[in-house]
């Protein structure tokens, strides 16, 4: 079923149903796009999405989250200047996120633009798996050219940086590796 509030949304600013996904691909099997609708679930698989992660606070589509997909809801709100998102639904994100990119599948983050919740999430994963937030900042803004990040949403990423540091310290072989 389409969500309501896109459905009002969509009519509101007149774009058709049967419009193409908005996304763009930051690493070989990670992807930010702007709010899917059952209407791009085909795009989606066809890419090799195994994974969706929603950043809004709207039900997405059920759809999204059928069979070969899987679909995480992360719950954020981007109000300007300010990003709320709390750092458990960041941590969900990228703890569902890391399996899947681990086992070399695909996984889509979204917000209502794909440019401030999901970038920040993406970034975050990004972290997890190794970049500093500055250069994960970077890959988003080069490969999202519509990706924008405020003072609030660097400060997130940084502090999940800390976080994920804190949570889980490098081994000593990878302390060691050049």
């Amino acid at each position: 079923m389409r969500s309501i509030v896109r459905t009002l949304r969509d009519k509101l600013r007149g774009i058709p149903e049967d419009v193409p996904l908005d996304y763009s691909q930051i690493t070989d099997h990670l992807y930010i796009a702007a709010w899917p609708t059952r209407a791009h679930r085909q795009q989606i698989i066809d890419l090799g999405v195994r994974l969706v992660i929603s950043t809004i606070l709207e039900k997405p589509d059920q759809e999204l989250g059928e069979p070969p997909l899987r679909l995480v809801r992360v719950r954020a709100a981007d109000l300007g200047k300010r990003l709320v998102f709390p750092d458990g639904q960041i941590m969900k994100g990228v703890e569902a996120a890391l399996p899947v990119l681990e086992r070399r599948e695909r996984v889509v983050v979204f917000c209502k633009a794909g440019m401030h919740r999901s970038a920040t999430l993406t970034a975050c994963i990004l972290t997890a798996q190794g970049y500093t937030p500055d250069e994960a900042i970077r890959l988003v803004l080069e490969k999202r050219s519509r990706a924008h990040f405020n003072v609030s949403h660097v400060q997130k990423i940084k502090h999940f940086a800390a976080l994920w540091q804190q949570c889980h310290p490098p081994t000593p072989s990878e302390l060691s590796s050049p």
